[in-house]
Formats: structure tokens, C-alpha cells, sequence
């Protein structure tokens, strides 16, 4: 059986944005931020590491099933087939777990603080910051709805829905299965190329990659009004080449991957910077009555909307 799972460079990650300033790093400033902007690029590029090497588990899984849905499971690390292929699924559990011990998030640093503090480590009460990167990297690894495991299968489900309405039939026809197979890599290719164009615009102060470095607007979101023409350029070209492949069910999917990877960078690279209040931390933790970090208000400290703070610490 010949097919696959997506993958979209960190897109697994939705990572808790900002509103307003960005936590720049520049490394012409000094020692500190040039070494906490490679800290910063290396869990990029760590995390696009990770999630390519659980699809590359999932996709050998894969090749053993009998139909066009999603039967290893990277949630569970369960597949669905192991009684007619015995000794897949714990291959797929130890693959899985490879991956889980090659990722290092703290290999080039540990200053959390100092990047801008990415991800959330209680996503049920508004953004909360985490103690610290190896605790951030837990939100990666482990199963969470908006985890790599959490995320990759939904989308390779969503890609057999596109493939079922498209064309009907079982979902064991070799038609259907061929059209997962075909579109996995039109959007592996796309996603992974939006990520690196991206990864570049974010770091770059020369504006020539993007010029994302000294802001967090809108320079380095693909498919977004008023995005730098580098990284329109950049984005365009595979975007070029993947269109003509999908089939018409699927014709939004670069769309969907360009929101993901948005959110994905975004949440790493542009941190809000409260500079305006010294005491302030570029983190934060919503529900300490103190607006920090991504906050818009937090309880009372509520000025950009008196009186109408969310319980998620954003202004309505």
C-alpha cells in the first residue's frame, strides 16, 4: 500500500502570539542576543527536525496498511494492521521513541527568558510561560491536541477526506490511495519550504530574506496582506509547483498550511517585549492580575480595556 503522512515543518505547534512588540533579537547588539538568537534558530530548526522524523516513522508504518486513512497512530503509537503485519507496531513505537531522544532543545543554550518565552505551559488559562526550555520542549514531545503526535494525523486524515470527496470510492480503491500518496508530498514539499522561508525572514535585518528581523508585523507570514515581497517570492515559487498537482477538494490546502506555519514561527520568533514597564517580564502568566508577556490585560490591569479583561487575558 503506497502512502503517506503530510508534513508541515512545526506545524504541529501552535504556539501562543503576540499582538504588539516583538521580542527582537538582534545579533549586532551584543554577545547576548547573537547568542540567544542561535539558540532561538536552533529549536526552529530542531523542532522541523523532530516533526520530519515522525512523519518518516509514520509514513514506513503506513506502507504496511491496507487503505487510504491514517492506521499508525502517532498519538498512541498504535497501528492498526499489526494482526496481518506482526512486529510493525512495536517498529513504529521504537521509531517514535528515536525521535523522542534525539531532540535537544537546550543544546545551544537555556535561556528561556531570553528568547521571548514561546509556548504555553497551561493552555487552559490563557497563555502561562514555562519554567524553563526543557519544559517547553515537553509541550513538543508529549501528545497534546497541538502537539506534532496531536497534529499529524489529523491533517493526513484531513488530506483522505479531500481524496474521498474528490474522487468517492472505498477508501481501499488504489485511486483514492494513490491521491493521499500524491497530495502527502505536493504538501510536504510546500510546508516544508514555507518553513524555511519563513525561518530565514524572521532572522533576517538586511531585507533580503524578508526583513523580519526588526519587527513582528507582517513580514514573515505567508499568504498574509501586506507580507514582504521576498518572502512572497520565496513562498511563491514551490506554491507554483504544488497547485497544478492537487486535486479540487484539496485546492485550500496551502492555505491551511500557511495558517499552522504562521502561527508556528510567529510564536517563536515574536514574542511581545513590554519594554514601556520596567518591571515587566517579556513572559508572562495570565491570571496574575500583572499584564505580561503576550497579555493584552490580566485581571484589573486591564488599560487597553477597562473593565472588559477575558478570563484568557486578551481584550475583546
Amino acid at each position: 500500500m503506497r502512502k503517506g503522512i503530510s508534513f508541515i515543518a512545526a506545524a504541529a505547534l501552535t504556539l501562543t502570539t503576540s499582538a504588539a512588540l516583538a521580542h527582537v533579537l538582534d545579533p549586532a547588539v551584543g554577545d547576548t542576543e547573537k547568542a540567544n538568537a542561535k539558540l532561538r534558530s536552533d529549536i526552529g530548526s530542531q523542532i522541523a527536525k523532530y516533526t520530519f522524523c515522525l512523519v518518516k516513522a509514520a509514513t514506513k508504518c503506513e506502507g504496511k496498511g491496507v487503505n487510504s486513512g491514517v492506521e499508525c497512530h502517532l498519538d498512541t503509537g498504535v497501528f492498526d494492521n499489526e494482526a496481518n503485519e506482526p512486529g510493525t507496531q512495536q517498529k513504529f513505537q521504537d521509531a517514535i521513541a528515536k525521535c523522542d531522544s534525539k531532540i535537544n532543545l537546550t543544546k545551544k543554550g537555556t535561556d528561556y527568558t531570553g528568547i521571548g518565552c514561546p509556548g504555553d505551559c497551561n493552555a487552559a488559562a490563557g497563555t502561562q510561560q514555562c519554567a524553563s526550555i526543557a519544559a517547553f520542549q515537553t509541550t513538543i514531545t508529549t501528545v497534546t491536541p497541538t502537539s506534532p503526535k496531536g497534529q499529524l494525523g489529523l491533517l493526513a486524515g484531513a488530506i483522505d477526506a479531500g481524496c474521498a470527496a474528490n474522487l468517492g470510492g472505498a477508501n481501499t480503491d488504489e485511486v483514492r490511495i494513490d491521491c493521499v500518496k500524491d497530495a502527502v508530498k505536493l504538501a510536504s514539499k510546500y510546508g516544508s519550504t514555507v518553513f524555511k522561508c519563513e525561518g530565514k525572514c524572521e532572522v533576517d535585518f538586511k531585507d533580503t530574506k524578508g526583513n523580519g528581523g526588526p519587527s513582528n508585523g507582517n513580514e514573515c507570514l505567508a499568504g498574509t496582506v501586506g507580507v514582504d515581497a521576498n518572502l512572497t517570492a520565496c513562498v511563491q515559487k514551490t506554491l507554483d509547483k504544488v497547485t497544478p498537482g492537487l486535486p479540487g477538494a484539496l485546492a485550500g490546502l496551502p492555505a491551511a498550511l500557511n495558517g499552522v506555519i504562521n502561527d508556528a514561527t510567529r510564536g517563536l520568533f515574536d514574542r511581545f517585549d513590554p519594554t514601556s514597564t520596567p518591571d515587566a517580564s517579556p513572559c508572562g502568566n495570565c491570571g496574575n492580575a500583572t499584564r505580561e508577556g503576550a497579555e493584552e490585560c490580566d485581571g484589573a490591569s486591564d488599560a487597553a480595556c477597562p473593565g472588559s479583561c477575558a478570563a484568557d487575558c486578551t481584550c475583546p
